[in-house]
């Protein structure tokens, strides 16, 4: 008779694995969406209790746990950020936020945030574009300071 708690040890090692692989990024991403503090951290450990049993029913393989990981942490710091001042900038929303955050503080590929948000590359393509030019206007129109010796 095999035993079912060496398949829960094992499957809890692989879990514990997958932690350590990918709680950097997982951090990194929810401190880029909420800043430095409680909540960036609240996030980041919600995103794998809330994966934890699902793991130890189905089990899966590192890319699967990848884009759950990355969308858990996404569903829950949307959930923390509604009410809270947007840290990227203002002048996005957040759907404009979460890619420039996945593109340009965590460098992912355009196809690997494709998959996270599950956009086609067109679309995602434009809609960076579209965010670049709302940043440069936006940073246009913000006023220069001068500096004078005097």
């Amino acid at each position: 008779m095999p035993d079912p708690l060496s398949r829960t040890s094992a499957s809890t090692a692989g879990f514990a694995e997958y932690i350590e692989k990918y709680s950097g990024n997982i951090y990194t991403l929810s401190r880029l969406l909420l800043g430095q503090g409680a909540e960036a951290e609240e996030a980041a450990v919600k995103s794998f209790t809330e994966l934890y049993e699902p793991y130890l029913r189905t089990g899966c393989d590192a890319q699967s746990f990848s884009l759950q990981c990355y969308r858990e942490c996404i569903r829950h710091c949307s959930l923390i950020a509604q009410g809270c001042k947007p840290r990227i900038s203002a002048c996005l929303s957040w759907e404009d936020q979460l890619v420039h955050a996945l593109r340009y503080g965590l460098r992912l590929s355009l196809a690997d945030i494709g998959l996270i948000l599950e956009k086609n590359l067109p679309e995602l393509k434009a809609q960076i574009r579209q965010m670049r030019e709302q940043l440069a206007a936006h940073e246009a129109a913000m006023p220069t300071a001068s500096l004078s010796a005097g």
